[in-house]
Parts: C-alpha cells; sequence; structure tokens
C-alpha cells in the first residue's frame, strides 16, 4: 500500500522558510488554522483547498508587535489610530499579533484590564494581548496582581517619567514585589523624571522652547539613570524587568552593569531609532518626529544596531502611537507639549528587512528572533505564536524580497495623516499575511473583517536564548 495522501486547508508551497534555528526550502501545511507539516517537498505528497505558491518568497512566523497604543488617551488627547485602522495597518504590514496597553486613568486594574478587552474585541483584526499599564500603585492596586496574572495579563507597564503617569519609588518598588512575587514581568519607560523636568524648566525659562532642544531635555543620562535604578529593583525584588524603547548606548550600557550584577533585564528597542537621527529635529516640521526618549544621534543608532546583532537587545516593536500633523504642529506647542509618538506599525517588518537584513547588519534569523520569536518568549505566547512549528497557530507572512516599496502617506491604512518615512524606498517587503490560517493580506490589500482577531490569555515568560 502506497503512503496516504495528506489533506490540508492551505498548502504554502516552495518558499524559504526561516526561524530562528536557521533557513530551508520547505513547504508548509496548514489545517484547522494550525501548522499542520513542514517539510520539503510536501507538496508533491499532499492536496489542498488552496495552494499558495511562494516561489522567491520568503516565509516567515508573523510579527509580533508587543509595543502599540491603539486608541489610547494622554490627557485631553486620543490617538489617531483605533483598534480597526492599527490592527488593519499592522496586517497589511506582516505583524499578526500585538500586545497593546490598557493604561489604568484612575479605578481598578481589573476593570482598566475589561475595558479594554471589549474595545479590542469589536474593532481588531489580528490577535490582541494586553499589557496592563498601571499609574498609581497602592495595596490595594498590588493585591489585584495576582489574579490578572493568572487571567493571561502576566505584563505590567511602569512610567518613571511622563507626568502624571509616573510611579514614585515607593509606588515602583510595591509594584515590582508583587509582579515578581506573581511570576510576573514588568515593563518600564526608562527616563529619570525628575532629571527631566529639571532641565526642561531651564530650556523654557531661557526661551530655548523648539524642538531642537527636545535631547538636551530627555539626555542619554536620564534614559541610564532610570535604567539602572529599576533594574537594581527589580533584581532586589526578585522581578524580571522589560525596558521598552531603549534609544542610546548609556543606556544599553546601564543595561549590560546591571545584567552583570544579577538582574533579569530585556531590552526592547525601536524602529525610529535605527532608521532615524536626531537631525530630524533641525527640519521645519522637527515636530512630528518627537518621541520619548528622543530620537538620538548617530553613534547611539550604531550602539543599537551594534546591540541588535550581539542579542543585547532581545526586541523590536513599534510604540506606535499616532496623531495628526494638526497636533503634532498646533502653533505655541514647546518640546515638552508637543505629543510623543509615531506611526511604524505598517513598516517595521519591511524596513527591517531592508535596513537590516539587505544590508548585511543582521541575519534573516536575527529578524526572525527580534520581530516574533522573542517576543512571544518574553511575553508568554510561545510557541502558540512566534513559531512555525507543527502545532503553532498558523500566523505566516511571505515577504517577496525583490520588491521595491516606496513609503507614501497615500499607500498607508493608519488614521494618522502623516507617516514619518514618507518618501523612503525599501527593498524587500510583505505581499501576503495570515492569521490563524485565513489570509487576512494579500498585495497591500486587507482581506479580513474588523472583529475576527481574539483576545490573547498569556503564560509566564519563557526567556529567549539571546537574553
Amino acid at each position: 500500500m502506497g503512503t496516504p495522501t495528506m489533506m490540508f486547508d492551505t498548502l504554502i508551497a516552495g518558499g524559504t522558510v526561516a526561524t530562528v534555528d536557521g533557513v530551508s526550502e520547505a513547504d508548509i501545511g496548514v489545517a484547522d488554522g494550525r501548522i499542520a507539516a513542514v517539510a520539503a517537498g510536501l507538496a508533491g505528497d499532499a492536496t489542498a483547498t488552496r495552494e499558495i505558491d511562494a516561489s522567491g518568497l520568503l516565509v516567515l512566523p508573523g510579527g509580533i508587535d508587543v509595543h502599540t497604543h491603539f486608541e489610547t488617551s494622554i490627557g485631553e488627547q486620543r490617538t489617531a489610530d483605533d483598534f480597526e485602522s492599527g490592527s488593519r495597518a499592522a496586517a497589511v504590514g506582516g505583524i499578526t499579533t500585538v500586545v497593546n496597553f490598557a493604561i489604568q486613568h484612575g479605578g481598578s486594574l481589573t476593570e482598566t484590564v475589561a475595558q479594554e478587552v471589549r474595545k479590542a474585541e469589536a474593532g481588531t483584526h489580528i490577535d490582541v494581548g494586553l499589557h496592563v499599564g498601571v499609574t498609581s500603585c497602592d495595596p490595594a492596586t498590588a493585591a489585584e496582581v495576582e489574579s490578572l496574572v493568572e487571567a493571561g495579563f502576566p505584563s505590567f507597564k511602569m512610567f518613571t517619567a511622563v507626568g502624571e503617569h509616573a510611579l514614585s519609588d515607593v509606588e515602583a518598588l510595591t509594584l515590582l514585589q508583587a509582579v515578581g512575587d506573581a511570576g510576573g514581568i514588568v515593563m518600564v519607560h526608562a527616563e529619570d523624571g525628575a532629571l527631566i523636568e529639571h532641565l526642561s524648566a531651564r530650556l523654557l525659562s531661557s526661551g530655548r522652547s523648539g524642538v531642537e532642544y527636545l535631547n538636551e531635555a530627555r539626555p542619554t543620562a536620564a534614559e541610564a539613570l532610570s535604567v539602572a535604578k529599576i533594574a537594581e529593583y527589580g533584581r532586589q525584588t526578585g522581578c524580571p524587568v522589560y525596558v521598552v524603547h531603549l534609544s542610546c548606548a548609556d543606556a544599553l550600557n546601564a543595561v549590560r552593569r546591571a545584567r552583570s550584577a544579577g538582574a533579569e533585564v530585556y531590552v526592547e528597542t525601536r524602529p525610529a531609532y535605527l532608521f532615524m537621527d536626531s537631525s530630524v529635529y533641525e527640519r521645519p516640521d522637527g515636530a512630528k518626529f518627537v518621541t520619548w526618549p528622543p530620537i538620538r544621534g548617530r553613534a547611539d543608532q550604531q550602539a543599537l544596531w551594534d546591540g541588535v546583532r550581539s542579542g543585547e537587545i532581545q526586541t523590536y516593536a513599534t510604540d506606535h502611537t499616532t496623531w495628526s500633523v494638526a497636533e503634532k504642529l498646533a502653533a505655541g506647542l514647546t518640546f515638552a507639549t508637543v505629543p510623543g509618538g509615531v506611526s511604524n506599525v505598517q513598516t517595521s517588518l519591511g524596513m527591517l528587512y531592508s535596513e537590516g537584513v539587505s544590508r548585511g547588519r543582521i541575519s534573516l534569523s536575527q529578524m526572525v528572533g527580534l520581530v516574533s520569536t522573542n517576543p512571544a518568549k518574553i511575553f508568554g505566547m510561545w510557541p502558540q505564536k512566534g513559531s512555525l512549528s507543527i502545532g503553532a497557530d498558523a500566523d505566516v507572512v511571505l515577504l517577496d524580497p525583490r520588491r521595491e516599496f516606496q513609503i507614501t502617506q497615500s499607500k498607508m491604512e493608519s488614521a494618522s495623516d502623516f507617516d514619518p518615512y514618507e518618501g523612503r524606498s525599501a527593498r524587500g517587503w510583505p505581499v501576503l499575511t495570515m492569521s490563524r490560517g485565513e489570509v487576512i493580506m494579500s498585495e497591500d490589500r486587507i482581506l479580513s473583517t474588523p472583529g475576527r482577531g481574539r483576545i490573547l490569555r498569556r503564560a509566564r515568560l519563557r526567556p529567549p536564548r539571546s537574553a
């Protein structure tokens, strides 16, 4: 008797499959929304309802962006992207999972998460996890941590700057202890708030209010000081710390020292820091590029590329926070009052391939680690996400390494009316996105409907090999 023919819902045939472990020519069979087989020559022994020709294409695990701000309020302002437009942009860019922030605005953490779940369920095209943003932490708040971790929300974010969001040192220690005891992880926006307030006041009082002074107001030293302190707090409380949007060599050196002392610290950097430098703040429209921490100089940019290549930086995420041109360039704003953040969720994977892999800065397997496998492990989604192994969700992106793509606002799905990379060209770009076996994007066209995405209940940290 011959070997029985394998049956799949979808067969991805003839592509180059890339994982953190290497690159090989293989076919992928998908059944019931999951990876059912990965093997060379599979197409010859299988039948499928649908076959996707991946000849000449790279087949990667779907991108995971663990730092997005869809439908987020900061003071009286709300980001341009809600869950529908933000997740649509992500899907077109090859991202199949985001982890958004449920930020506390008074009230309990539990209700904050419940509200965010309701918003996400109604509009998202892709799967969504939630980090819990903690803006005040008393014993009652800390008492909610364990139940949230058990419910599948094991990551908590704290701010050491950004006005009313910032926790005091006592609150920070209270949160770190509670999260560490519960087996979770604390993310930190690491800038020394007191130093920033002092320097900002001094600059503003002398009339130096333009965005060209942003790096003087929020220097690399402020970032490094905060990283060092929170990493040590994490070590003393037994809590893993994840530094979001690390921007500079000084902060990376602080991470190295903390790790040498025994702290468990993970690091994320963002596209804005790898693809732009501080000269953008000298432009007449420089306020469009305001981020916190600021975009740094070229030496810091090179230090981040070195850290990405060495594995000292484990993840790459966008901090996708969108505003309109009118909000960014409104009359009377200073470097301290321009809303921070830019769009990036649609362009992040393609730009990392173009600027990183194509230019030889990182390998294709390193890119997969940064954008998929490492974030899945750190934030409790692996091997369901971030993997092309049998049984994993069939979250797959096909990327054409030869595709020339020019970034223009007219091609962007974000509700923001400007893109920070307007006019830039890239070589190598996503052409198809599959989420749990469903093709949700093909040739830049969104095919899915809002609300198809699921809310992820995540497990605890699984350290990636590169940490």
